[in-house]
């Protein structure tokens, strides 16, 4: 049957053509005898097949061209098909188990994520889209939380509860525009960090204009809230709705909210009751005192409530008399001194005050102020209180030109621009411009100077333009090319259109005598026409009413295109986009680029022919693979052909093989393409360069490295025939793009040729098969690599990739199968493999935790196999590492590998007593431990050797640090052996000379038996977490032991205070209690009055701050006041010198948190 051809001068033609063929095939049943999708054919056929067996619905044939290895054919299925995923009727096909085991495996990479977005964009069903989450949730809980959007809204809402961490801002966005509850149920998770939540609150703000009191509980309710901005738009939904949430926490919106914008929503009696509020709260009253703050409310309210807000904010100036003589001068440098954080100039606090009274007083300032900075900078503050009055403006016009006309150009200059910015000066009077007018004559505007004046230039000719009067040709010289856009919404419409003739008779008069005889003065004249053509898009005219300046553009192309200057007129196309319909015949000329060839294809493709020389240097020169893919599609019999052949008559053309190459692989189809590229493959491993030819060289260059764009999809094998020599990198980016695209039932059969792979590629195979692969279907073919390789580098990636990919897993199954993997590498290492291998064997933490022990066990064996240096290094780096995450070692191992070697503690320091150490606290059974402790531990107790006095302590500091992790963990007491041990090591110690570790001890002791009455009599959850095992009950008992020792020290010790406040740091050191715990131990210590030494020990203790933490801060403060109601006098007296700077601080420190 004859190829289809599309008739059509355009795309749009060619498209509706398409749509008549499609039409009639419908309505003669030709679904009946539909073919299947054949790469031979072109594509209008295949879409012809693709789009009849849509709308017949015949899901085989569907089914078929999902898995076929053209991504375009499955791109237009998909967008075809969308009844395939929304009716019902298909659910068997469209769920996750048909999908990922049925079709998914046949499908390319590609495609399988465009049919997976495409169902989650399109699927309604909650019942189905549930089933989704909960399949891809065993996967990639954070990938799968996408499909929360449509899943049963309780359901979602409690997933979102549970899993909030997984939850991005993306996702959460989407969620919150179905109901703000995935919001409130997202912020009360624990798991996330308040710097997250801060993000995503920010990305969910829209809620505020439907849902503003639930969107600003959640808000406060954050500790980081306040450094969330919020935006005027919503700023005013609040203060509309709920302006109190703002008034009356404004801590929590200080630094957040724009003050120039709040106070618009506010009245003088609200913004007086609102500062006096401030006023009182210390942490506002600190960061409050500041002007930017202050200036923009104080401006709103009336004189005598200015002063007394000022008074409230500064305690420096009660008893100023502010209305005596100079009293607001006065007033206002009291006020600096209680402004720590500001050192501005006492004048600029008369922004707030009324024009009349800050003229009066700044006027008094001035004549004494001899720096011209401060005097500018005093004329801006009165032009600031000046406002928008014009009378005011008038005197303060008519003052300047009194009394500071001989001022600095630099001062003059500053307060005109002030003015300026400050006041429609086009609706000044007469006399009011003419007294500006002199003032513009002093800085010799009207003269020939050098002075940069622009503002003040544009100035005058608005005014005198919209006041029919002539603008001296000096000012008009000066005037530097601008549309003055600003003013034309403010211009009623008659004054909008004199200026707007004004200012294009300026540019017309330019566009005339523009000349363009050189390069130069060419470039020149394309800027007078951008700006011309900028001054009619900026005052909304059409280019079309404007013939003149369209003959010049013309006149521009012409002149370009004469003398062959390389010159971009880009600018001219672009400028406006409407008005590039007014230069479609001449837009290849001025933007000749793959954007306007597209275009030209889409209105008129017979311009191509008169433009053959920008046509060529666009095809050549660019990459232009989305005109290119129109071209075979729509035009595959005329211009596809055409363009084909110019490309191949390019190839024998030294250094011009890259951009043909390239386009040749998107316009044939990939039979024709390899028949091509069949001659340009590598025979040879090596290049004689003095026999080369050049030619040849670089099309096999480009042949490898473009392979990979051919449709559909080339073989592995066929890239493969490019990876040989010089020539062997260069096929890199086609290998790799292939492997990536295949299907994953094409990638296993792949992986069996990966061992006969060159090395180079090797990797990347490695690399993508364990992105795409099941570790079932990794594990022979990587023992195979494994076992047969020479090359470390393949070892080491194969052996931390399957780490890497064992340590992110989370499902058991998977956990196991990979582990399976890594253990089958261990056991064939050898010993010259990279030591990055065993530094990442040595990570036993991030090892998933059902499997952490064996790993250990098996590292640690391997280790021992190692040369000694390697053995000491490796061995003492893994124990350190697995510290605090070993939850069970097995008691054969520790027999046989890790206390074979107990007797070095006798010898030298040794990281194996921390090994030791945890393995004695794993060891639930009392007698088993008992019993290793008698054969292993307390030989070396007894001897009296340095080695061995050290390494036992160092085997007791170690337990003494694992104490509460490991109490926390398992939920077991090891007080038996704690006691043995102290029983038999005591007899080598010293009294008072090792007081410090006996004590530390004994109190060790008594907290262990503490917590074993206390967990026998209670049921502790797992969850509580130390909280749970330190609660009040055991802190309570335990800092009456701490008392107890106390009291009987203070009998025996001739210096108790400084030696007992030694042993509760040390305790608080080594067995790592929390600042909180400590705290809560301490007050227990001030049970008893009469032992006033634990009241000084404590006071001691005590951190001088304690920042951040609510409750720490509250338990210090009631420390503090049981300490300063001690009876003792003296004692008392001492507190409080000593406490209030430091509680103080903390208050503060803790309000500066708030606003920081």
């Amino acid at each position: 049957m004859a190829p289809i051809i599309l008739e059509g001068n355009n795309l749009g033609q060619r498209h509706r053509h398409y749509n008549t063929l499609l039409k009639t095939a419908l309505a003669s049943n030709q679904g009946e005898t539909l073919g299947k999708v054949s790469h031979d054919d072109n594509d209008i056929d295949n879409f012809l097949k693709i789009d009849i067996a849509s709308h017949n619905r015949d899901v085989n044939y569907i089914l078929e061209v999902l898995k076929c290895k053209d991504l375009l054919y499955v791109t237009r299925v998909i967008k075809k098909s969308r009844w395939l995923i929304t009716d019902d009727k298909y659910s068997h096909i469209v769920n996750p188990k048909y999908l990922h085991t049925e079709l998914f495996p046949y499908m390319m990479s590609k495609a399988k994520y465009k049919l997976g977005l495409h169902i989650r964009l399109h699927l309604r069903d909650e019942k189905r889209v549930k089933q989704f989450y909960n399949y891809f949730k065993q996967l990639d809980r954070r990938a799968a939380t996408k499909w929360l959007q449509y899943c049963p809204l309780q359901f979602a809402l409690n997933e979102v509860r549970d899993h909030a961490v997984d939850v991005s801002e993306s996702t959460l966005k989407r969620l919150c525009r179905r109901t703000v509850q995935f919001l409130e149920k997202y912020a009360v998770s624990s798991e996330v960090f308040e710097w997250d939540k801060e993000d995503h609150l920010q990305k969910v703000n829209f809620l505020i204009r439907h849902n503003t009191e639930e969107y600003l509980n959640v808000r406060d309710s954050c500790s980081r809230s306040y450094t969330q901005h919020l935006k005027d738009k919503h700023l005013k939904i609040i203060m509309k709705t709920c302006p109190q949430r703002i008034i009356k926490n404004f801590y929590h919106y200080f630094y957040t909210v724009k003050y120039s914008n709040l106070v618009k929503y506010m009245d003088k009696e609200s913004i007086k009751h609102f500062l006096l509020e401030c006023s009182e709260g210390l942490s506002l009253s600190i960061f409050g005192r500041d002007f930017d703050f202050l200036i923009h409310f104080l401006i709103k309210i009336e004189y005598s409530d200015k002063i007394e807000v000022l008074k409230a904010f500064y305690e420096t100036t009660s008893g100023v008399d502010y209305e005596g003589p100079d009293g607001l001068n006065l007033f206002f440098s009291a006020m600096q001194d209680n402004a720590p954080f500001n050192s501005l100039c006492v004048f600029r606090w008369y922004q707030c005050m009324p024009f009349d009274v800050a003229f009066y007083e700044v006027k008094k300032l001035l004549q004494n102020e001899l720096e011209s900075d401060v005097r500018m900078s005093m004329l801006n503050t009165l032009v600031i209180c000046a406002g928008s009055n014009i009378e005011n403006t008038y005197v303060l016009l008519k003052y300047f030109n009194d009394r500071h006309i001989n001022e600095p150009h630099k001062v003059k200059k500053s307060f005109v621009y002030e003015i300026l910015s400050h006041f429609a000066i086009y609706k000044f009077d007469s006399e009011t411009w003419k007294i500006l007018d002199d003032i513009f004559f002093s800085m010799e505007v009207y003269m020939d100077s050098s002075l940069s004046v622009t503002k003040c230039v544009e100035a005058i000719i608005v005014y005198k333009t919209i006041h029919d009067q002539i603008v001296p040709e000096k000012v008009e010289n000066k005037f530097k090319f601008e549309t003055l856009k600003s003013y034309k919404n403010k211009l009623n419409a008659i004054d909008s259109e004199k200026l707007f003739q004004y200012l294009y008779k300026i540019q017309a008069t330019k566009v005339k005598e523009a000349t363009a005889l050189t390069k130069k003065e060419f470039t020149d004249c394309v800027k007078i026409l951008e700006n011309t053509m900028k001054l009619l898009a900026d005052w909304n005219k059409n280019i079309i009413n404007y013939p003149m300046l369209l003959s010049k553009i013309q006149d521009v192309i012409n002149i370009k295109e004469k003398q062959n200057w390389d010159i971009d007129l880009s600018s001219i196309y672009n400028l406006h986009k409407p008005w590039r319909q007014y230069f479609f015949d001449e837009s290849l000329k001025l933007y000749p680029s793959k954007l306007t060839l597209l275009n030209v294809l889409k209105h008129n493709q017979s311009i191509l022919k008169m433009y053959h020389k920008e046509v060529d240097f666009i095809r050549y020169n660019d990459i232009i693979q989305l005109v290119l893919s129109k071209l075979k599609i729509y035009w595959s019999d005329t211009l596809a052909k055409e363009w084909t052949n110019d490309y191949l008559s390019q190839l024998h053309e030294s250094g011009k093989q890259k951009n043909p190459i390239h386009n040749v692989a998107v316009l044939l189809n990939q039979k024709d393409f390899l028949n091509i590229s069949k001659q340009y493959i590598p025979q040879e491993s090596k290049i004689n360069w003095q026999e080369a030819d050049e030619v040849e060289y670089y099309c096999r260059k480009y042949f490898a490295s473009n392979i990979y764009r051919v449709r559909p999809l080339p073989a592995t094998d066929t890239v493969l025939l490019f990876a040989k020599g010089i020539h062997r990198k260069l096929s890199v980016i086609s290998y790799v793009t292939t492997l990536e695209n295949i299907s994953n039932f094409d990638l296993e059969e792949h992986m069996s040729k990966l061992i006969s792979v060159p090395l180079f590629l090797q990797k990347h195979g490695i690399r993508i098969a364990f992105a795409k692969l099941t570790v079932e279907n990794l594990i022979p073919t990587f023992e195979t690599i494994w076992k047969s390789t020479k090359s470390h580098s393949i070892q080491t990636y194969l052996f931390l990739n399957t780490y890497n990919l064992l340590c992110e897993q989370s499902r058991k199954s998977r956990i196991l199968k990979q582990w399976k993997m890594l253990q089958i590498f261990i056991d064939n290492l050898s010993v010259s493999v990279n030591p990055k291998i065993y530094e990442k064997m040595c990570h036993v933490s991030k090892v998933p935790e059902i499997i952490q022990s064996e790993y250990f066990m098996k590292a640690y064996v391997y280790f021992k196999t190692l040369p000694r240096n390697l053995a000491v290094k490796y061995t003492d780096n893994i124990i350190v590492e697995s510290e605090k995450s070993i939850i069970f070692l097995d008691e054969k191992f520790m027999e046989e590998v890790g206390l074979g070697s107990i007797d070095e503690f006798a010898n030298e320091s040794s990281q194996l007593i921390r090994l030791f150490a945890r393995y004695l606290l794993l060891i639930t059974d009392k007698k088993t431990v008992l019993d290793i402790y008698q054969r292993r531990v307390k030989p070396v107790l007894y001897k009296k050797d340095c080695y061995s006095i050290e390494n036992s302590k160092e085997l007791i500091d170690n337990i003494f640090r694992n104490l509460l992790d490991h109490v926390t963990r398992n939920r077991t007491i090891p007080w038996t052996l704690v006691k043995r041990m102290f029983d038999d090591f005591k007899e080598k110690l010293s009294f008072p000379e090792d007081y410090v570790f006996i004590r530390t001890w004994e109190l060790t002791c008594d907290l262990m038996e503490i917590l074993e009455r206390n967990i026998s009599t209670n049921v502790l959850k797992k969850s509580e977490g130390i909280d749970g095992i330190l609660n009040t009950n055991v802190l309570s008992a335990f800092g009456k032991a701490c008392l107890k020792h106390l009291q009987k020290d203070i009998k025996s010790l001739a210096f108790p205070i400084p030696a007992f406040e030694c042993v509760m740091r040390t305790l608080h050191l080594k067995l790592d209690f929390s600042l909180k715990h400590m705290l809560q131990i301490y007050k227990h210590m001030l049970g008893d009055q009469s032992t006033v030494e634990s009241y000084f020990i404590v006071q001691k203790l005590l951190p001088e701050q304690c920042l951040w933490d609510d409750d720490i801060i509250n338990l210090k403060k009631e420390i503090i006041e049981i300490l300063c109601t001690h009876p003792s006098k003296e004692f008392r007296i001492i507190c409080r010198r000593y406490f209030h700077h430091n509680l103080k601080q903390d208050v503060k420190l803790k309000c500066g948190e708030l606003l920081a």
